[in-house]
């Protein structure tokens, strides 16, 4: 992805989390409210043109999406619920728990919403972002554009911010959701609780009126009907049983039906009630306790009632029961209250009993105290619900010193109206921990406060997260202050690229060397090689640097912007990340020519001295030469004249040596190509140096049609003397050379063989350096090194190139190639 050229991603990312922060606060605790501006501040914060938040289910294991932005057409509809299990990229984010990217090409056609998000909307790219909070996974956001806005890195960065902060808000709405079932649930009870206090004062009131209107005949009635009570009177001698209008009703029968005898009476009542309901009339008959028995009936249409029956028996003188009174109640209303009331309390008291956060409900006034805790304050403060229930102000000798005086003011203002509070507190363990605490008052009729309900929450995991996200933002500009600096302030231009070449950055020592205030004209195009050649845009350093390759101090021409050019050493490198993602490239490079200045001098000096030596060693050559011939001298001095013409040779080829050395490094080299016989050149070489090859056979194996070469004859036999001189110094003795002579391609290959000691693989790299001397055995070597360093300057100089190999069995090889006549 690209973005704005010199933008910090760091003040991206504080940017976009400080956007996103402002969103959620303003999106208030509506749940849908938070959806959208979660999907909304996601869509600004990584420029997306499309942003879906998807709520996480567990049954079916599903993402459904639950908010959009930017889309409310087919593609929306069609990724409305995608499986966990699904090939697609917001499952995978889901699985993982990971930002993941769409893979770019055919590799997203696999993936169902990012291939549907393609063929309907054209947005080629996405990524799939988990909103978790302490490893549970709350949502998953799937954001796609056309074209990216952003760099990769600083939109994963982005995202990864997101991800905490919205996974943040998404457990702080679960957790103010519960809170607001928990108090629901509470007013329900409250609500049972006055409904059953109204039913018993109903039926209190019912029984009164039972007794006042004994004898009042249809007002009786009438108030029996509207309390659903009935009476009944049982003439126990007689066996006859008389039911009030409203007892019929009931039971679920017609008034014309006729008498009701106590057997008839049994047979509405429930089977698993009718054995206690005949031991309770028995009991009362019998002065054993008195009648006042709950049983179900079963209506004729099958309804089942709740019945409350309360009796008196009327007896003889002698104690012989007469008659039995009584009055029957329909308590089914009271009764489902009751268990609704109990069932909600079960359901209040299984919620609260496994809650993460601590629940509890006090009495406020001078008797108050703790009425319930659940047992997760153990876990926040390290005291149990006992402990709260015996001492009430507990709860002061916990709060943190610092926070003392502010919970006194909350204090003080819930008694009256509640309210929400964080603060500090130490735990039984002596640890700190931040609470956020949430009181609602309850008041009697006249409005009196009676009760605090209160939910608190241990936030000291988002207290550090925010202080740790504070110091980390607050090192990042540090570093990115202290890095700005020294790439500023140092002597070497410095031009920072991002991962497409585009460039970030560049200090000010770059912009004296280029003379240009403009980063887009420090290109590839303004880079040559020394001698004024174009650089391919393959061969740039910048654009190797972003393949993976490192260049070290190569020297280049730097064509300025008014036109003059400057000799730089450019090294390059790419920049890349923990994972090995390449996030962009460094290019350094520094002012040479005085450097140049002197490397020039040198080569003059050089070359002088080398052509004042080369007369008087020429003079020296010939008059020991003679001396040596002249018959007449004594033996001694003919040696010590062969020893003066031998040291004055060697001294010859020192300074034809540091001749060529100059003419290469000066790029003065004359090269006079011609037609060359290598096969034929090769064995008169061998014939001319078996002096210095003497004691080491020498075999020359022509392998195929040697076809002729381009080449200057006597520079190529300098380079075959001092290969073959350097086989016979390193090589065994009495062992053979062997040269190697075959075509490749459009150039021959010579190869020169010898057995002996082999050559370090960490000197390798370093044979053709000037001055670079092998270990040949134990003995000295006699000569500056020079040798191999010229055989490859006149080796490149023909355009051909020359190596060497040690391959560990006990020979070395040396090889060159040369370019056909016409290759």
């Amino acid at each position: 992805m690209r973005g704005r050229r010199g933008a910090a991603p760091g003040d991206a990312l504080a940017r976009a989390v400080a956007d996103a922060s402002l969103a959620l606060s303003r999106a208030g605790e509506d749940a849908g409210a938070l959806r959208g501006a979660i999907a909304a501040a996601a869509a600004r914060a990584l420029r997306v043109e499309i942003a879906y938040l998807f709520d996480v289910l567990q049954e079916p294991r599903a993402l459904a999406l639950v908010a959009s932005e930017g889309d409310q057409g087919a593609a929306m509809s069609a990724l409305q619920r995608l499986p966990l299990d699904a090939e697609c990229l917001a499952a995978a984010a889901a699985r993982r728990g990971a930002v993941q990217v769409a893979p770019e090409g055919d590799g997203a056609a696999a993936l169902l919403d990012v291939a549907h998000l393609r063929a309907h909307r054209g947005c080629s790219h996405a990524l799939a972002i988990p909103l978790a909070f302490a490893g549970d996974l709350r949502a998953v956001l799937l954001c796609a554009a056309a074209q990216p806005a952003l760099p990769q890195a600083e939109a994963l960065e982005i995202a990864g911010a997101l991800s905490v902060l919205f996974g943040m808000a998404l457990a702080a709405a679960a957790s103010r959701a519960v809170g607001a079932r928990v108090r629901e649930l509470e007013r329900e009870r409250m609500a049972l609780e006055r409904s059953r206090e109204r039913l018993d004062a109903t039926i209190a009131e019912a029984r009164r009126t039972e007794e006042a209107l004994r004898l009042r005949g249809e007002s009786f009635a009438r108030a029996q009907k509207i309390a659903r009570l009935a009476n009944w009177d049982w003439r126990i001698v007689r066996n006859e049983l008389v039911w009030s209008e409203e007892s019929y009703r009931m039971l679920g029968l017609p008034g014309d039906s006729g008498p009701i005898t106590y057997e008839a009476f049994l047979e509405r009542v429930h089977p698993d009630d009718r054995a206690g309901l005949m031991r309770a009339v028995d009991l009362t008959l019998h002065g054993a306790e008195p009648y006042r028995v709950d049983y179900r009936i079963i209506r004729p249409d099958g309804e089942e009632r709740f019945i409350h029956t309360v009796a008196d028996v009327q007896r003889a003188e002698d104690g012989t029961p007469i008659r039995m009174i009584g009055t029957a109640l329909d308590v089914t209303e009271q009764r489902r209250a009751e268990d609704a009331l109990r069932l909600s309390e079960a359901r209040l008291r299984l919620i609260a009993e496994h809650a993460s956060d601590v629940i509890f409900r006090m009495r406020l006034g001078p008797e108050g105290g703790y009425e319930y805790i659940n047992p997760a304050v153990v876990e926040h403060t390290g005291y149990p619900p006992e402990a709260w229930y015996e001492n009430p102000r507990l709860f002061l000798s916990l709060v943190h010193p610092e926070d003392t005086g502010r919970y006194h003011e909350f204090v003080e203002r819930m008694a009256a109206a509640g309210g929400r509070i964080t603060f500090r507190i130490i735990d039984r363990s002596g640890r700190v921990r931040w609470v956020a605490t949430h009181v609602t008052i309850e008041r009697d009729e006249s409005g009196k406060p009676l009760t605090a309900i209160g939910i608190s929450r241990d936030v000291t995991a988002e207290k550090l997260a925010d202080e740790e996200r504070e110091r980390l933002l607050e090192q990042l500009a540090a570093e990115r202050t202290w890095l700005n600096t020294v790439i500023e302030r140092t002597p070497v231009g410095i031009v920072l690229l991002d991962p497409t070449g585009q460039q970030i950055t560049w200090n000010h020592r770059a912009q004296e060397l280029a003379r240009t205030a403009s980063p887009d004209e420090l290109g590839s195009s303004c880079l040559c090689l020394s001698d004024g050649q174009p650089l391919s845009p393959e061969e740039c350093p910048a654009m190797r640097a972003l393949r993976g390759e490192v260049t070290t101090a190569r020297e280049l021409s730097l064509r300025r912007a008014h036109g003059s050019a400057l000799a730089v050493l450019m090294s390059a490198g790419p920049i890349v990340d923990a994972n090995g993602r390449l996030l962009g490239a460094v290019l350094a490079f520094e002012d040479i020519t005085r450097l140049k200045e002197l490397e020039r001098l040198k080569e003059e000096w050089t070359s002088v001295v080398a052509h004042d030596l080369k007369q008087p060693v020429t003079t020296i050559i010939g008059y020991a030469a003679q001396i040596e011939r002249r018959p007449q001298l004594a033996d001694a001095a003919k040696v010590r004249a062969g020893h003066i013409l031998a040291s004055a040779r060697r001294l010859g080829r020192m300074v034809s040596d540091l001749t060529d050395i100059s003419r290469i490094e000066s790029r003065r080299l004359a090269i006079e190509r011609g037609p060359v016989d290598l096969p034929a050149l090769v064995q008169a070489v061998v014939e001319r140096t078996g002096s210095e090859t003497e004691g080491h056979p020498v075999d020359v194996e022509v392998r195929g049609e040697i076809p002729v070469v381009a080449a200057d004859a006597g520079r190529v036999e300098q380079v075959l003397s001092n290969l073959l001189s350097n086989a016979a110094k390193y090589g065994d003795p009495e062992t053979r050379i062997q040269v190697r002579l075959e075509r490749r391609g459009d150039a021959v290959v010579t190869s020169i063989w010898n057995t002996g000691r082999e050559i370090p693989p960490d000197e390798l790299p370093f044979l053709f350096e000037r001055f670079f001397r092998g270990k040949a055995r134990e003995a000295r070597v006699i000569g500056l090194g020079l040798g191999l360093y010229i055989a490859k300057g006149l080796i490149e100089a023909h355009g051909g190139q020359i190596w060497a190999e040690s391959p560990g069995d006990g020979h070395t090889a040396f090889h060159f190639t040369l370019p056909l006549v016409g290759g």
